[in-house]
């Protein structure tokens, strides 16, 4: 049984230099890191997860259009950074 694609979860809280949230999400497990920002944890993690949130949907959106111009023969080469 695969697991389901919607999960999103926080993985863990690292507690360094600059506290972050780890998100993961789907059954390819993306992962996301989001700064945790002052004041009560859960409302930080909530914050975060909302970054998360954000970032998590521009990206799909952006790997959507790449996929598309790949498919249109737009992108088919070497990736370029």
């Amino acid at each position: 049984m695969m697991p389901d694609e919607t999960t999103f979860e926080l993985a863990s809280i690292q507690f360094g230099a600059e506290p972050v949230a780890v998100f993961r999400f789907g059954y390819e497990r993306f992962e996301l890191r989001a700064r945790l920002g002052p004041g009560n944890l859960e409302h930080a993690i909530a914050a975060a997860a909302e970054v998360a949130a954000s970032v998590f949907a521009r990206w799909s959106h952006e790997a959507l259009a790449f996929a598309q111009r790949v498919r249109a023969g737009e992108d088919g080469g070497p990736v370029h950074h």
